[in-house]
């Protein structure tokens, strides 16, 4: 899934979300305004995943009702970054480099790396 279609993803759960709490009347018409409105100011084409990440992670900021799209998010992401380090890491330790495999993991544990663009 390219980067496009996982932000039209994540506008289609947000709208659920929405569709799914006026039914139940847990939302008024003026909230999902205002959170559709929040969501296209912020959610903006050809974003990279990085960025996708970084703008979800403020969703439930100001809209908690949105908890269930940024944990979503969290973990896609989480498990990208984990598949990422694992491949590299075994082909550092292939490459005999094990204090580069090492320094690798210590940043993934810390949370300093960043899905390659």
């Amino acid at each position: 899934m390219d980067t496009e279609e996982y932000r039209k993803k994540i506008e289609k759960e947000v709208l659920e979300i929405i569709e799914e709490r006026l039914k139940a009347r847990k939302m008024n018409a003026e909230r999902a305004r205002e959170i559709a409105r929040y969501i296209l100011d912020t959610l903006k084409p050809q974003m990279s995943l990085n960025q996708i990440h970084q703008v979800v992670q403020q969703f439930d900021d100001h809209f908690p009702e949105l908890v269930p799209v940024v944990i979503e998010v969290s973990n896609d992401y989480e498990q990208r970054i984990k598949s990422a380090v694992t491949e590299h890491v075994g082909n550092l330790l292939k490459q005999n480099k094990v204090d580069e495999a090492n320094t690798v993991l210590k940043q993934a544990l810390n949370k300093e790396l960043k899905l390659q663009e």
